[in-house]
């Protein structure tokens, strides 16, 4: 939380000072695009039937943004910050086994514990707050238009993340080398054959992303302005919590009764990656043609004469 705080901080220092800079511009825009968790899901071997395949599927979201931009005097360089609202989605497909040394407390036995996916399908979502800090620079096209770019870093903030299993079947077995004996179809010792349909929540963390941005504003009266552009977002850290690598008991903690895949060494980590497109307005400072145009604007005072009687 210090970290939330000192960004919070800045954004609000910036604030405070833009009374001595060039101007400013407050910008609140919607759109969305590629909004989704980048990731590898891992199987150690393909199922019986040779088939083998573990992929993560590409998706779409949205976004919600505001963003206060405080230009330098005699600059066309500023700093920006604000809050963003974003929607992530994702879907995991899987074919195919893990393999887990186990330990059997009840006969004294070491044994494989292969869990088997299906036509498994697992979709992924979260919701999260980012607070951007960032530098930004203008590009004055005429009175009325400019373009404006952006690059910084973010603060990742889930709010709900949730999964479903949608569809696929999910199968539990335990090989004991000792004996070459598979052992399968035993609900009461952990060894299950189900079509699970879950759902739950998603144990997240706050994470960290840098940013680019690319807009175009437009004028279309005196105090605003229409706004279009571009955003993209890369995860630096893993949103999943860290997590232990558990050995399984195979009497209380197998897949099925636990967590999605995201809570299995199935899935390593898990970064956030967004591309997308933003519609908008923009309200510049009283000043608007010193915003579009990056000019210096000039002050006239009155001159004082002296009273000739």
């Amino acid at each position: 939380m210090m970290v939330m705080k000192r960004i919070l901080y800045i954004a609000a220092l910036f604030l405070s000072t833009s009374l001595y800079g060039q101007g400013e511009m407050l910008s609140f825009g919607v759109g969305g695009g590629l909004n989704t968790f980048f990731f590898k899901p891992t199987l150690d071997r393909p199922l019986d039937s040779g088939e083998m395949n573990s992929e993560s599927v590409l998706s779409l979201g949205f976004t919600i943004s505001s963003r206060y931009v405080f230009f330098f005097q005699n600059s066309n360089f500023g700093v920006g910050s604000g809050v963003d609202f974003l929607q992530y989605r994702t879907k995991a497909r899987l074919d195919g086994c893990i393999v887990t040394p186990s330990y059997d407390q009840e006969n004294g036995q070491a044994f494989d514990l292969i869990e088997s996916f299906a036509g498994w399908e697992e979709k992924g979502r979260m919701y999260a707050f980012e607070f951007p800090l960032g530098v930004y620079y203008k590009v004055p096209f005429s009175e009325k238009a400019n373009m404006v770019a952006g690059l910084g870093g973010k603060l990742v903030v889930p709010v709900l993340s949730r999964y479903e299993v949608s569809s696929g079947t999910y199968a539990v077995r335990g090989y004991y080398p000792q004996t070459n004996v598979v052992i399968k179809d035993l609900p009461h010792h952990g060894f299950v054959n189900s079509d699970p349909y879950a759902s739950g929540a998603l144990k997240t963390k706050l994470a960290f992303s840098v940013y680019g941005e690319l807009g175009f504003n437009f004028s279309v009266s005196e105090k605003v302005m229409l706004y279009t552009g571009f955003y993209c977002n890369y995860g630096l850290t893993s949103i999943l919590n860290d997590k232990k690598n558990k050995v399984t008991d195979l009497w209380n903690d197998y897949f099925v009764d636990t967590e999605s895949l995201f809570a299995t060494r199935i899935v390593d980590k898990v970064q956030l990656f967004s591309l997308g497109l933003k519609l908008g307005i923009t309200l510049p400072s009283n000043n608007r043609d010193q915003i579009a145009a990056g000019t210096k604007s000039e002050v006239n005072t009155p001159s004082r004469k002296p009273k000739v009687e």
